[in-house]
């Protein structure tokens, strides 16, 4: 590639390798919020261990996207967006993968053979939060129309409200029941580990909708 063409590379945007990126960021995130739904439903200690280690290769892949779109933005002057937009986006959506590969690593750390109450609702908010966020990235990269990706991300602040409440609703239940310190403190852990994943699925749905706000 002569010199010339290397400028133009580097000025002109590919808008289809940014936002196939943050999709891929997305997607990595959706994939570790499946696998802890399926991880919360199974009794069976040989299926945990390989979507333990499912959920990792997810983060990973998300760690991946993350530099990835770091990579992009060194190699290119003009972007669609603000490169700030681009790579907060990317390190937010690669923050939820981060947040429940630590929680399900949790089950090994502390040795964990129970789930507290609570683990199959809020990894079913997860997953659903999860699943808005990689379809929000995908209309972004299609370019389908602020309106669904808005409404995408006023779901997910829902969803966070609901596991908000029911994390109450359950840590009340455990200071009350438990008995054992020691399990009451993986549990908690556990189930904070939990709430924290979705939250920051809430902080990608903020993010995106300043997005939405700066170039609408």
């Amino acid at each position: 590639m002569g010199w010339l063409q290397s400028a133009i590379k580097w000025f002109l945007p590919d808008d289809g390798t940014f936002f196939e990126t943050i999709e891929a960021a997305a997607i990595a995130a959706e994939d570790s919020g499946r696998m802890f739904d399926e991880l919360a439903r199974t009794q069976d200690r040989d299926a945990r261990v390989v979507l333990m280690e499912r959920i990792r290769e997810a983060e990973h892949a998300g760690d991946k996207a993350k530099k990835d779109i770091a990579d992009a933005l060194d190699a290119t002057f003009v972007t669609p967006i603000d490169r700030e937009d681009l790579y907060h986006l990317a390190a937010a959506l690669e923050s939820v993968s981060d947040f429940v590969s630590a929680t399900a690593n949790q089950l090994t750390v502390h040795q964990m053979d129970t789930l507290p109450e609570g683990t199959r609702e809020l990894a079913s908010v997860l997953f659903k939060a999860t699943t808005h966020l990689r379809e929000a990235t995908t209309h972004l990269k299609n370019g389908d129309g602020p309106e669904k990706i808005r409404a995408l991300c006023t779901s997910v602040h829902y969803l966070e409200h609901e596991a908000d409440v029911i994390f109450r609703l359950r840590i009340g239940d455990l200071f009350s029941h438990e008995k054992d310190a020691v399990q009451l403190i993986k549990h908690k852990e556990f189930l904070e580990g939990l709430e924290d994943s979705i939250d920051q699925c809430a902080k990608v749905a903020t993010v995106l909708e300043a997005i939405l706000i700066k170039n609408g």
